[in-house]
């Protein structure tokens, strides 16, 4: 994930930031740049995200030794470690960087709400579990769980694809269903908010990616450019173009939003586990494990023309 200035990654309990390439994209990155914040994680960490309001300021979650750690990149020790009951398998800042929402087994809870806060005693910045309301998508486990969920851009609900093919809406803090849509036949496994307007796209097993208006709630265009699962997808800073990503091949497939239609198709050296678009400028970075070299991975940057 990347914020203005830095790039992060996981490995096995080290969070690795760097300086992003965004001056000359030709030019080598220079190592001396990167920073690994370590003494958080003992096991392999499974996403980070960075704050949307600090530069230097995001966090960390791993399934396998079930913590979620906050960290300030000026710093290589974790500033704060939180231990969970059970394993967490998402984390998304609010728009405002005061709430993070995690998805996961916590105190007996699958979507558990942190909020950071001023310490008494020094009046220093820590996050603290909220005794939230739980969510009403809790009725319909374990039948169904969650694929990706994002935050709309009032940061007065959020966005739910499931198992089940839904598209769920769910209001905050109440943490209970406002609107649901049958997006998809299988399952609906990732969405992201247009960031400038009222719309939301969402991919699945269909090989189908629907664009949905959340003012009328009817779909207004879809795209299947596809022969296999869509498995991630997210909008460009400016909401022109959408990226994707389909099971089984080396490639980020870019969607023009306001056509519908494919303008560029990115080859990679492997199969692409995650995606980022920088928050400001048309740079898109793409990583994935080296197919025959165990924990090897790569990053690749690409620069649409504006």
């Amino acid at each position: 994930m990347e914020n203005n200035a830095k790039l992060s990654s996981g490995s096995i309990g080290v969070v690795t930031a760097k300086d992003s390439p965004l001056v000359d994209m030709k030019r080598q990155t220079d190592l001396r740049s990167t920073a690994s914040l370590s003494g958080g994680h003992t096991e392999h960490i499974d996403q980070v995200a960075w704050s949307p309001v600090h530069k230097d300021l995001l966090c960390s979650i791993s399934s396998e030794d079930r913590r979620v750690c906050f960290w300030d990149a000026r710093q290589s020790k974790v500033a704060q470690n939180i231990r969970l009951d059970g394993p967490p398998w998402q984390i998304s800042y609010a728009p405002d960087g005061k709430t993070l929402i995690l998805y996961g087994n916590h105190n007996g809870r699958l979507i558990s709400v942190f909020q950071q806060e001023k310490r008494p005693e020094d009046g220093k910045d820590t996050w603290v579990n909220l005794d939230a309301p739980k969510s009403s998508l809790e009725k319909h486990a374990p039948s169904m769980s969650v694929m990706d969920f994002c935050w709309l851009n009032s940061g007065k609900a959020l966005a739910f694809g499931c198992t089940d093919g839904s598209l769920r809406i769910v209001g905050y803090p109440s943490l209970q269903e406002i609107h649901m849509e049958n997006s998809h036949n299988g399952q609906c496994n990732t969405l992201d908010v247009h960031p400038r307007r009222h719309f939301i796209a969402t991919g699945g097993n269909d090989a189908i990616m629907y664009i949905w208006d959340m003012e009328e709630w009817m779909c207004v265009r879809t795209c299947s450019p596809y022969d296999e699962t869509v498995n991630w997808l997210r909008f460009s800073h400016d909401g022109e173009w959408v990226a994707t990503v389909v099971a089984k091949q080396k490639e980020v497939t870019l969607i023009n939003f306001e056509m519908g239609e494919v303008g560029h198709r990115i080859k990679t050296v492997g199969e692409v586990n995650c995606l980022a678009w920088h928050p400001s400028r048309l740079l898109l970075a793409s990583c994935g494990d080296e197919d025959d070299k165990a924990n090897v991975g790569w990053v690749s940057f690409f620069n649409p023309p504006s």
